[in-house]
């Protein structure tokens, strides 16, 4: 078993994202930047307290944080969604997202907003050996 911080740093270097060159550019080193944009925001999250367990749920506040590094990297003009990653959290081995009672997996859905997320899911978690808190 490796420390925390070892742990975390292989993870995030090993991110799913897509590497369409003709979608990406080279500021983004060709690789859709939408899960390292969630994390830091997330990150920010937790270091200003206001995400203070292992449970992040996809609140309006967490995807302005999101636009807010979304448009410090990306050109004008082109738009995305904090539901984008939070829905494809799941595709990294670090994080699992929690169903609302009563629905059902949707991974064959495309979830484009926020409130169509928090319909279908409570949020995500870290998983136990890399919880930051």
């Amino acid at each position: 078993m490796c420390g925390k911080l070892d742990c975390y740093l292989k993870q995030f270097a090993k991110l799913r994202t897509d590497k369409n060159r003709q979608r990406w550019s080279a500021e983004t080193c060709h690789r859709a930047p939408h899960k390292p944009l969630l994390l830091l925001s997330i990150f920010d999250h937790i270091a200003s307290k206001t995400i203070t367990r292992n449970f992040i749920e996809p609140s309006f506040g967490l995807a302005q944080t999101f636009q807010q590094y979304w448009w410090l990297v990306m050109p004008i003009g082109k738009m995305s969604s904090v539901s984008f990653p939070f829905y494809y959290t799941e595709t990294d081995a670090f994080w699992k997202l929690v169903l609302q009672p009563g629905h059902t997996d949707q991974r064959d859905l495309t979830v484009s907003s926020v409130r169509r997320l928090q319909e279908l899911y409570l949020g995500t978690r870290f998983n136990d050996e890399l919880e930051p808190f």
